[in-house]
């Protein structure tokens, strides 16, 4: 099986797309040499390029989303929202969903449990599992977030940083000392006001399939 073979696998399994972290948590499953060479993320995202340069197999969705070339992008919108039909009208959609999610999920969590702050205007909400990936349900469910300030929204968002259900961060390998000391991290140090109960389904997938491990 070739590594666009085997790519094509993984998102077959995850109903047509993926995120980039997903696609690296499970290539395994089909092409077991794919991690063997230092620069083997390098190497699935060239062979993607390369696919989607000559219009075979995949196309890009978003900023680090995959999908099957025949993936319908309407997908991506919440049930009610399905007439969208362009580009455009998709990510309308998109935006004015996660924006549902957001207030919600302000009404419970006011406050980052990482730094403290608990100005809204410099809080995002931040999906477990990905909006992507997730079906309507999951989309909307509170459950599947927490509000995050921003540098530790995107440490969160792009698996530098997970949590363990006792509430303790894990930290990517891939982070540097320096970064981490300047970020004022600590591996496995434990944040009480996180809130991990009904969680749990949520950041199992977190750090199976998103939290960067090598």
């Amino acid at each position: 099986m070739t590594k666009a073979e085997a790519i094509r696998r993984v998102l077959e399994d995850n109903h047509g797309v993926a995120t980039w972290e997903i696609i690296y948590s499970q290539i395994s499953r089909y092409y077991p040499d794919a991690q063997r060479s230092q620069e083997w993320k390098a190497g699935i995202r060239g062979v993607l390029y390369r696919e989607i340069r000559n219009g075979r197999s995949f196309k890009m969705l978003d900023t680090g989303v995959v999908s099957l070339f025949d993936y319908d992008e309407r997908n991506q919108v919440l049930d009610e929202d399905k007439p969208s039909v362009t580009t455009k009208d998709i990510l309308l959609s998109i935006r004015i969903g996660q924006e549902r999610f957001r207030k919600k999920l302000l009404l419970s969590l006011s406050s980052c449990p990482i730094t403290g702050v608990d100005d809204a205007r410099l809080l995002n909400a931040s999906h477990i599992k990905p909006w992507a990936v997730c079906d309507n349900a999951e989309r909307l469910d509170v459950r599947n977030g927490f509000i995050l300030s921003p540098t530790v929204d995107q440490l969160f968002d792009k698996g530098l940083i997970t949590f363990e259900d006792n509430k303790r961060m894990l930290i990517a390998k891939s982070l540097s000392k320096k970064n981490i000391e300047r970020l004022g991290l600590e591996h496995g140090r434990s944040y009480p006001r996180l809130p991990v109960q009904s969680r749990e389904m949520f950041l199992q997938f977190h750090r199976d399939y998103i939290f960067d491990k090598k």
